[in-house]
């Protein structure tokens, strides 16, 4: 079963085009054939993204700027802010919500909210579309937080953000209607450098807390030097491009 497993990465569009291009330049280099340099690069390239903890290493440099906190050990603040991407509406689950891989966004959330650390949640979240509809995360989050947890706290939804400085802002007018000067900030820790710095520029009082850690360096279990190709790594070299080119755009528009 184990060797299936791993034969079957090589039946994945990945591994079947690592494997067809790495078996090539071997045939190519035997043959003395010249011209290899670029697909040489390119397998170079696709081995260090997908063989190799690169992608981990890169993600670990932006979770670790943050220290961890435990539920328990967080101060009290005025409000828990609940950054969006953890789940999305949906009109097939059966609650009407429907959580992905940053899902801990929403249970740290709740952690802190059984710890006692606020009177108050807010969530935050983008909009999905279904034709002409819109659909709320931020909506979608709450109800399944009443429905299920059912807590005693207040649960406030932001609505529809487009990104994480339209959260702030919305945040941020808030706070000042309700009076709040203190935060907890949760979302995942590769994106919390850019949250913060986003809070921060808006004039919010925020600790972090960050959580969703996705680098094999953060995660139980020894960092794998040289491994198959998997789509973990291609997954990892986004979020860690998606948060770099994010942070770029943010301090353009002056946002952090």
């Amino acid at each position: 079963m184990f060797l299936l497993k791993k034969l079957a990465l090589f039946l994945t569009p990945l591994g079947f085009s690592w494997l067809l291009l790495g078996g090539w330049l071997i045939w190519s280099v035997w043959r003395r054939r010249r011209g290899i340099l670029v697909p040489a690069l390119a397998w170079l390239v696709l081995s260090l993204g997908t063989c190799t903890p690169l992608a981990s290493w890169l993600l670990a440099g932006l979770e670790n700027q943050f220290p961890r906190v435990m539920p328990a050990d967080a101060p009290e603040v005025d409000a828990i802010l609940c950054l969006g991407g953890g789940a999305e509406p949906s009109l097939t689950e059966p609650t009407g919500t429907g959580f992905n891989s940053a899902a801990d966004r929403v249970t740290t959330a709740l952690a802190l909210l059984s710890a006692g650390r606020a009177p108050v949640l807010v969530v935050a979240g983008g909009d999905y579309r279904d034709k002409t509809q819109r659909y709320s995360e931020a909506d979608a989050v709450v109800a399944w937080i009443q429905n299920a947890v059912k807590p005693p706290q207040e649960i406030i939804s932001l609505g529809i953000c487009k990104d994480t400085h339209d959260e702030a802002m919305k945040v941020a007018a808030l706070a000042q209607q309700r009076g709040w000067k203190s935060f907890l900030l949760v979302t995942s820790a590769a994106h919390m450098p850019r949250a913060h710095a986003t809070f921060a520029k808006a004039g919010l009082n925020t600790q972090a807390v960050p959580c969703d850690y996705v680098s094999s360096y953060n995660r139980i279990g020894s960092v794998r030097w040289l491994h198959l190709p998997g789509h973990a790594s291609i997954h990892g070299f986004d979020a860690w491009l998606h948060e770099v080119l994010g942070m770029m755009l943010y301090w353009m528009r002056g946002w952090i």
